[in-house]
C-alpha cells in the first residue's frame, strides 16, 4: 500500500484483542453462569501473560494477550452482573405460572410489523421492564388479530391510551403493558417475551421522581418532534422516506416500496446508522468552522449535537451503536488517520459490549463493526483510485467510496442472512449515495423547525422529497433489473467463498500497490538498476525472473478470484438454464413449505399463469428466472395463508391481472393481499365455482368454493381450479381438506386430469377418493424439506400409488417441470431423478 495507508505496527493491539473478546463473549452468554468463570480464567491468564512480558521484554503476542484478558475480566464481570438482573426470581415465577401480569416498561425502538402465516399483521417492539433488580430486556408481542397491532404502525389513537396520543409512541415511551411472560433463550437479546393484552402509555405527570419526570418530559418532547416530521412528510407526495432518513421511522413506507428497497439493498438508508450520526457531526463542524469557532469548541458542539440527535431518535441499541461507530469514523477522518482508526474501533467494540454483551450475537452488531472496519481500512485508497479513474471533487468521491468499502466488508456477512449476490445492490447504493445525505440533512432541519416554524419545516420536507424520490426511483429501477441478484450460495459456505474471493483481490491489490504504486517504496530486496536479473520460483515450481514474480502472483490471485466468482454467478446459472426444458406446460417451483406453480401452453410461451407465490421471494424469483418467466398474465391466489401469498410483493409489479379467493369468516374483510394488489394497480377478480376463462392457450374453470358463500376459514375458502395448459390438464386442489374434497366430488365436476397438485402439501386431511377421481399420471407435492408438520403423510403417498400415479416432491427433487403429451409426460427435476427413474417409483 502507499505511505498514507501505512500506520504504526501497534494499530492491531487493541482491535485484535477486542475481536477475540467479542468471540468469547458470544460463546459465554449462551451458557448462563459462564461469565464469572470467563472473568476468573482471564484474570489468571492475564497475570501469567504480564509476568512473561516482564521476563522476556517486548513480546507483541503476550501484550495482546494481556490486553484481551483485561477486556475479558471486565466483560465477564459485566455478563455476570446483567445475568443477575435477567434471572429476577419474581419474573421467573410469573413466567413459569403463566399468569397475566402488568409491567412498567419503556420502549427501546419503533414498533415493527410482521405478517403471520395467515397474512395477518402483527407487531413487536423491543423494550425494558422495570424490576427490583434493574432493567429487564423484553420484547412486546402484539397479537395478530389485535387492533392494537395496526395502531402501532399507523399511529392511530386508541381509547386505552392515557397519554391521549398514540401517535407519539416510539423509543423512550413509558407505558404499562399487561400480558403473559414467555422465557426466551439465554442468547436472546431479550430475556422474556410479553404477549400483550393491554398497552397504556403513561402520561408525563405520572413519574414518581424529579429525574423520572425530566426523562418523561424529554421523551415526550422528542416523540412530538418525530410525530411532527411524520405528519409533515405524510402531507407531501414522495416524502415517505424522509422520516426514515432523519430518525429511522419507516411507518410511512408502503409494503411494495419496502420490498423494493430490500431487493436493492437500500433499507439501511432509512434506518438510523453511522451515516446519519456522521452527517450531524460533519454539519456542525462545517458550519462552526465557517463561523470561526475554535476547534475545541467545535468538538464540544459536535458532541452535543450528536447527543441531542440520539436523544431525539431514542434509546434504540442500533442508534447507540451508530453514534459510537460514527464517532470512530470521524475521529479517524474516514480512515485517513490510521494511527487511531483501528484502535478506536477496538475501543468502540469493547464499549458497546460492556454496555450490552448480548449484542455479540446480533447480526446488526456484526454488520456495523464490519462496515466501520471497511470504511477505516479502504476508504482512503478507494477515493484515490476513484480520483485516478474519474477525476472529481472529494465531496463527490467520499460517499461513493464509503458505500463501496462498507458493501465490500459486509458482503460475506449478508450471505448468512440471505443467499445470492446483490449485484443491483451495489449499483443502487452508489446511485443513492449522493442523495441520502441531502434527504437526511433536510429531514433533520424539518424536524427541528416543526415546533416553531411550521412553514419552514414544510419547505424542508418538500425539498427533502426530491432526494427521497431519487432513492425511490433508484430502488424501483434496480429491483426490476434482470439479474438484480446473482446466484450465490448462502450460509457459512457461501460466506467463506466470497470472503476468499475478497481476500484474494485485497492481496493482489496490496502487491500491486507495493510493487507498482506511485508512492511505493522500492522493495529493499529488489535488484538495483543495472544489476543482473535473478530467477525465482512460483508456487507451481516454474522458474521466472524475480522482477516478474510479483506480476505472476497478482495474475494468479486475480484469475483465481475471478474464477471463484464466475463459478456460482455465471457458469452454474448458465449451465442450469441450458439444461432446463423450454417446452414445459407445468412447473412446481421449489419455494420450501409453500405453493407456487407455473402453467402455460408451450405453443404460447409468453402467456403464463402463476398459482400462488410461496413465502420466499428469493426462491420464487430464482424459479421464474430459470424458466424464463418475466411477465405473469394471470395470477391465482388460491387463499390468503402466508405460505401461498407471502412473496406477493416480490412479483406484484409483473402481474397483469389476478384471481383471488373470497373472504372468510375467520379473517373478515380486512385482507392485506387485496390491498397489495389494489395498490399495485392489478385488476382483481374474486373467484367462485362457475368462473370460466381463457387466455393465450390457457383455459381454466373454478370448481370451488360456491359463489357468494363465506367459508369458515382460509383453507375452506381455497380456490380449486381445473386448468388446461395446451394439451395437459391440471387439477389444483390448493389447501382443501377432506370435507371440501368430498363436496367437490358431489358436484359432478370433471376431475379427470393428467396432473394433480396435491392439497395442503400432502397433509393427512385428504379423501382418498379424490385421487381415484383424478386418475392423474403425475402428482405434484409442493413441500419443504424437513418440515415440522410431517408432510407429506404416508397415507397420501400410499393413496396416490394405489392409483398408479407418479409422485413428485419438491423437497426431494427441487423445482419440477412437466412437458410432453398426455399419456407420455416428460418430467424434468432440478435435483435427482430423470423421468424414467421417476416412473419406476
Amino acid at each position: 500500500m502507499n505511505d498514507a495507508s501505512r500506520s504504526p505496527s501497534g494499530r492491531w493491539r487493541i482491535l485484535a484483542p477486542a475481536v477475540l473478546a467479542w468471540a468469547l463473549v458470544a460463546s459465554a452468554i449462551l451458557v448462563p453462569g459462564c461469565g464469572r468463570w470467563l472473568a476468573v480464567a482471564a484474570f489468571g491468564i492475564g497475570v501469567v501473560a504480564i509476568g512473561c512480558v516482564r521476563a522476556r521484554g517486548r513480546a507483541v503476542v503476550l501484550r495482546c494477550a494481556g490486553i484481551a484478558c483485561a477486556m475479558l475480566v471486565v466483560l465477564g464481570a459485566r455478563i455476570d452482573a446483567l445475568e443477575q438482573v435477567r434471572e429476577d426470581p419474581q419474573f421467573a415465577r410469573t413466567a413459569t405460572s403463566g399468569r397475566a401480569t402488568t409491567l412498567d416498561i419503556e420502549l427501546r425502538g419503533f414498533p415493527k410489523t410482521s405478517i403471520d402465516e395467515r397474512g395477518r399483521r402483527s407487531s413487536w417492539a423491543p423494550a425494558v421492564a422495570r424490576s427490583a433488580s434493574g432493567d429487564m430486556p423484553v420484547v412486546l408481542w402484539f397479537a395478530a388479530d389485535s387492533h392494537r397491532s395496526d395502531s402501532l404502525r399507523s399511529g392511530a389513537e386508541e381509547p386505552g391510551d392515557r397519554s391521549g396520543d398514540a401517535n407519539l409512541w416510539g423509543p423512550g415511551t413509558l407505558a404499562l403493558a399487561s400480558g403473559t411472560l414467555v422465557s426466551l433463550d439465554a442468547g436472546s437479546s431479550a430475556r422474556y417475551g410479553v404477549r400483550v393484552t393491554s398497552f397504556d402509555a403513561v402520561a408525563t405527570d405520572g413519574a414518581d421522581s424529579a429525574s423520572a419526570t425530566i426523562r418523561a418530559v424529554t421523551t415526550h418532547a422528542a416523540a412530538r418532534l418525530r410525530a411532527g416530521l411524520r405528519e409533515a412528510a405524510a402531507a407531501v407526495p414522495g416524502a415517505e422516506l424522509v422520516p426514515g432518513f432523519a430518525v429511522g421511522d419507516t411507518s410511512l413506507v408502503p409494503e411494495h416500496l419496502d420490498q423494493q428497497m430490500r431487493e436493492s439493498s437500500l433499507t439501511h438508508l432509512v434506518a438510523v446508522s453511522g451515516a446519519n450520526c456522521a452527517l450531524v457531526v460533519a454539519a456542525i463542524f462545517t458550519v462552526s468552522g465557517w463561523l470561526g469557532v475554535p476547534r475545541r469548541a467545535r468538538i464540544a458542539l459536535a458532541g452535543s449535537a450528536l447527543a441531542g440527535f440520539v436523544a431525539v431518535v431514542g434509546p434504540d441499541p442500533s442508534v447507540q451503536r451508530a453514534g459510537v461507530m460514527a464517532a470512530v469514523v470521524l475521529l479517524s477522518s474516514f480512515g485517513g488517520k490510521r494511527a487511531i482508526a483501528l484502535p478506536g474501533l477496538g475501543l468502540a467494540v469493547l464499549a458497546l459490549l460492556v454496555h450490552d454483551p448480548w449484542q455479540a450475537l446480533q447480526p446488526g452488531f456484526a454488520l456495523s463493526v464490519a462496515a466501520t472496519a471497511g470504511i477505516l481500512l479502504w476508504v482512503p485508497d478507494v477515493m484515490l483510485l476513484l480520483g485516478r479513474v474519474f477525476p472529481s471533487p472529494q465531496w463527490v468521491r467520499l460517499p461513493v467510496a464509503v458505500v463501496i468499502a462498507a458493501q465490500f466488508a459486509c458482503g460475506p456477512l449478508l450471505l448468512l442472512v440471505q443467499s445470492g449476490f446483490p449485484a443491483a445492490g451495489l449499483v443502487a447504493n452508489v446511485l443513492a449515495a449522493p442523495a441520502a445525505p441531502w434527504g437526511t440533512g433536510l429531514g433533520l432541519l424539518a424536524l427541528l423547525a416543526a415546533p416553531l416554524l411550521p412553514e419552514v419545516s414544510h419547505a424542508c420536507v418538500w425539498l427533502a422529497s426530491m432526494p427521497a424520490s431519487w432513492v425511490v426511483a433508484t430502488a424501483e429501477v434496480t429491483a426490476a433489473l434482470p439479474g438484480a441478484r446473482w446466484a450465490w450460495p448462502g450460509g457459512w459456505g457461501g460466506a467463506a467463498l466470497l470472503a476468499g474471493v475478497e481476500i484474494a483481490v485485497l492481496v493482489a491489490w496490496w502487491l500491486l500497490e507495493r510493487r507498482f504504486g506511485e508512492h511505493a517504496d522500492r522493495d529493499p530486496g529488489a535488484p538495483s538498476p543495472g544489476a543482473p536479473v535473478t530467477s525465482g520460483r512460483t508456487p507451481w515450481g516454474w522458474n521466472v525472473p524475480r522482477p516478474r514474480r510479483t506480476a505472476v502472483w497478482i495474475a494468479a490471485l486475480l484469475c483465481g478470484a475471478l474464477g471463484a466468482f464466475l463459478g456460482p454467478t455465471l457458469i452454474a446459472p448458465t449451465t442450469a438454464r441450458l439444461t432446463t426444458p423450454h417446452t414445459w406446460s407445468v412447473v412446481a417451483c421449489d419455494v420450501g413449505q409453500g405453493d407456487a406453480l407455473l402453467l402455460r401452453d408451450p405453443g404460447a410461451p409468453d402467456t403464463v399463469m402463476l398459482v400462488d407465490t410461496g413465502d420466499d421471494p428469493e426462491r420464487l424469483d430464482s424459479c421464474l428466472e430459470r424458466f424464463g418467466v418475466h411477465r405473469i398474465a394471470i395470477l391465482v391466489l388460491t387463499h390468503d395463508d402466508r405460505d401461498h401469498v407471502g412473496a406477493l410483493s416480490a412479483i406484484v409489479d409483473q402481474v397483469d391481472r389476478a384471481l383471488i379467493a373470497p373472504s372468510n369468516r375467520e379473517d373478515g374483510d380486512v385482507r392485506p393481499v387485496l390491498t397489495s394488489l389494489q395498490t399495485a394497480g392489478v385488476s382483481t377478480q374474486v373467484g367462485g365455482s362457475g368462473v370460466i376463462d381463457a387466455l393465450g392457450g390457457l383455459h381454466w374453470e373454478v370448481l370451488a368454493p360456491e359463489p357468494g358463500a363465506t367459508p369458515a376459514d382460509t383453507n375452506s375458502a381455497s380456490l380449486v381450479l381445473r386448468v388446461e395448459a395446451g394439451a395437459t390438464s391440471v387439477l389444483l386442489l390448493a389447501d382443501t381438506g377432506e370435507d371440501e374434497q368430498l363436496a367437490l366430488q358431489r358436484t359432478g365436476a370433471d376431475l379427470d386430469v393428467d396432473v394433480v397438485k396435491v392439497a395442503h402439501h400432502g397433509s393427512s386431511d385428504h379423501d382418498s377418493g379424490i385421487f381415484t377421481a383424478a386418475s392423474a399420471e403425475v402428482a405434484l407435492i409442493s413441500v419443504g424439506a424437513d418440515n415440522g408438520y410431517g408432510h407429506p403423510t404416508a397415507s397420501v403417498i400410499e393413496g396416490l400409488r394405489r392409483t398408479s400415479t407418479t409422485v413428485l416432491r419438491t423437497d426431494e427433487l427441487g423445482s419440477i417441470a412437466v412437458s410432453g403429451d398426455p399419456g407420455a409426460l416428460d418430467v424434468w427435476a432440478e435435483r435427482g431423478a430423470s423421468s424414467e427413474e421417476e416412473s419406476e417409483r
